[in-house]
């Protein structure tokens, strides 16, 4: 049993549902949209975003069930992270993300592109549809970050005089996307 097994052990019920609802989130209007979406909630991964949001929320409820409210905030973590990971692997033309293609490896560059902009539109709705206007505005500004974030590290990919500080506070924000 790993650290983050054990840690994450009291909303392990909680994730198997996350999972299980994330490719539904996507909805099957958009066929490729669905495929690309299975492919990226099928890899699995750590899940560590949407099981610290589960560990809060069972811990401020103080005994209580939490809501489908607090489960919705989970998986739209998951899937504004996800989106990250699509437009990252564009960005660095990666092919493999955790030993399995990339999106775009396999539907090419501009449906990775449309389908983590999908996402990242999808959490949103699903996201101002929590009524919660602080919420709102706190994962929108994750978002931004994100966005001047890849800029940034775009523009200075081959900037030896970058200091060792500007690095790790790029590494430490891009850990918390």
């Amino acid at each position: 049993m790993t650290l983050a097994t054990s840690l994450f052990s009291p909303v392990e019920a909680d994730l198997r549902l996350l999972s299980e609802n994330l490719v539904q989130l996507v909805g099957t209007r958009h066929p490729i949209l669905s495929l690309a979406a299975e492919h990226l909630f099928g890899a699995g991964g750590k899940r560590l975003r949407p099981a610290i949001v589960l560990l809060v929320s069972r811990a401020t409820m103080l005994g209580e069930k939490i809501t489908p409210r607090h489960r919705r905030l989970a998986e739209i973590t998951e899937m504004i992270h996800t989106a990250s990971l699509v437009h990252d692997d564009v960005v660095d033309e990666s092919e493999m993300r955790r030993g399995v293609p990339t999106v775009h490896s396999l539907f090419g560059n501009g449906v990775a592109v449309l389908a983590g902009d999908f996402l990242f539109a999808q959490s949103s709705w699903y996201l101002a549809n929590l009524d919660n206007l602080e919420v709102v505005k706190l994962l929108s500004e994750v978002i931004m970050n994100f966005a001047a974030g890849e800029i940034q590290q775009g523009v200075t990919r081959f900037d030896t005089a970058i200091t060792l500080e500007d690095y790790l506070q790029r590494v430490i924000a891009r850990l918390l996307l």
